[in-house]
């Protein structure tokens, strides 16, 4: 999932993933992807907006996080990723861009829901 966001218009958000009705996602891996060196806020929230991840898209390019204990996102849930962009980052020997470009990769079990 990408987000895109440009400078001073104000956060974009993004859904990379709505669990379905009776169904939790174990949540265990997250990759983060800032190929052009953006600057700005990243946030990776689960669940009902609860953030999980809050980074400074300038310390950098790529950067995965991987829990032994997964991040439990009920039916009905959502992982999401916002992008405020304070300065589009201009990649090696290429044009600058005109907005901030992010992406997210998501690892992890959608289970069934089963009544105990």
């Amino acid at each position: 999932m990408q987000v895109r966001d440009s400078v001073g218009g104000g956060s974009n958000t993004s859904t990379a993933l709505q669990v379905p009705r009776g169904h939790t996602f174990q949540l265990t891996d997250i990759v983060v992807q800032n190929p052009q060196g953006d600057a700005g806020t990243l946030v990776v929230s689960s669940g009902r907006d609860a953030p999980v991840l809050r980074l400074a898209m300038e310390n950098f390019r790529d950067s995965d996080y991987h829990f032994v204990t997964p991040i439990m996102v009920s039916a009905g849930g959502k992982v999401t990723m916002t992008v405020d962009c304070r300065k589009v980052g201009k990649p090696v020997n290429a044009p600058t861009p005109s907005r901030c470009s992010e992406s997210l990769f998501l690892g992890g079990t959608m289970k069934t829901d089963t009544a105990d």
